[in-house]
């Protein structure tokens, strides 16, 4: 059966340039980077220049960016880090209620340590006011959490607005870029954030790879203590293969990235204009500053959970949200947040696009959900 994957928001396949680096990475012995023999200075050869070509695109310095295990640790790093290092200066964050659980667990975990945590609601069409975020970066406000663009809906949020408001008050952003890589401008200059988090197998480099800018001079207490690599604040022989991928697909994802956006737009408005017109169903998220990649439809009718398992029957992947949170009863924090009855929001799929997405993979799915929507709302009868 032939597969048609939309469900690149989860984890995009492995990029034709990913796979190319860590053929030549490991094309000889990769010694430990930090080991003087030849093969570790291979390695740290290797390191240092994916290091220097990530910071190459982001438009920052090589001693900017941090290698970690992914975005997770990443995000964690950055908010937790920034955090504790600036506990004298105030313990008060704020962060969007739509972030990614590698944002609102370690927010949680800081409130459950005294820290005061404010969630910023969003619009009902998950979009994010930039008024709101800066009137809750009050005294004692150290970090705020923007992601870039949501996961679930592909919401724009206004990072470098709020940025700017907030930058004589004093307090840190944190930028979510997960989502956003090949398809927005990621230079840091432009963002004006103090930390970003990149995930690599979102934009197709390998699982167990990630970065984090760190502007200069910006303290972080680190969470993994061992020995003095990446600058002393993550501890751990640093994951050089991974690096090298990570560099050289972000690499690849910047060349074209207009055309890609405006190809992959093109889909998800064919996909968009399809799935609205299936009765009963509701189309979420902004309907012109969101990613070119994401459509998330809530169905009435129907549970997402029994859509997913149907359409991956019918050759289909999709998601009803957020990966991490596969196994939750609960339905989506996201859409909850944006107002959505529990019923509502645990009826909705998330079809994400990528770069083998084509107009035959958005017909299949427009050819065969109505039949599936059909039977169910039978059954359910």
């Amino acid at each position: 059966m032939r597969r048609t994957y939309l469900d690149h928001n989860a984890s995009s396949p492995l990029h034709p340039a990913a796979r190319a680096a860590l053929e030549q990475a490991f094309a000889e012995p990769l010694g430990n980077p930090s080991s003087p023999h030849a093969e570790g200075r291979r390695a740290r050869d290797l390191l240092e220049g994916a290091r220097e070509r990530v910071a190459s695109v982001l438009g920052c310095r090589g001693r900017e960016i941090l290698f970690t295990s992914g975005g997770t640790e990443a995000l964690n790093l950055g908010l937790v880090g920034a955090a504790r290092a600036r506990s004298g200066v105030g313990r008060r964050l704020v962060v969007t209620a739509i972030e990614h659980a590698a944002v609102l667990e370690p927010a949680a975990a800081l409130e459950a340590e005294g820290y005061g945590v404010t969630r910023v609601a969003p619009r009902p069409d998950g979009s994010v006011d930039a008024a709101a975020l800066v009137e809750a970066c009050g005294p004692g406000t150290t970090v705020a959490a923007v992601m870039l663009a949501n996961h679930e809906t592909g919401a724009l949020l206004p990072v470098t607005q709020v940025v700017a408001a907030v930058r004589p008050r004093g307090v840190l952003v944190l930028c979510d870029a997960a989502m956003g890589t090949g398809l927005v401008d990621l230079r840091v200059d432009r963002l004006g954030v103090d930390l970003l988090a990149l995930s690599g197998h979102k934009f197709g480099a390998p699982p167990g790879i990630g970065a984090l800018y760190v502007r200069r001079r910006t303290k972080l207490e680190p969470l993994l203590r061992g020995g003095p690599q990446e600058e002393r604040v993550r501890g751990g022989t640093e994951n050089v293969a991974g690096a090298v991928a990570l560099a050289s697909t972000l690499e690849a994802m910047e060349t074209g990235r207009s055309a890609r956006v405006e190809r992959l737009r093109g889909l998800s408005d064919r996909l968009r204009a399809g799935l609205a017109a299936l009765r009963g169903a509701m189309v979420l998220g902004p309907a012109q500053e969101r990613l070119p990649t994401t459509v998330n439809v809530a169905i009435e009718g129907c549970e997402g959970e029994a859509l997913l398992v149907n359409l991956d029957l019918a050759g289909i992947a999709v998601s009803t949200g957020s990966a991490c949170a596969v196994g939750a009863s609960e339905a989506s924090p996201v859409l909850l947040a944006m107002g959505l009855p529990p019923r509502v929001a645990s009826s909705t799929i998330r079809l994400s696009l990528g770069d083998a997405s084509t107009p035959e993979d958005v017909d299949e799915v427009l050819r065969i959900l109505p039949s599936i929507v059909a039977r169910l709302r039978d059954l359910a009868r």
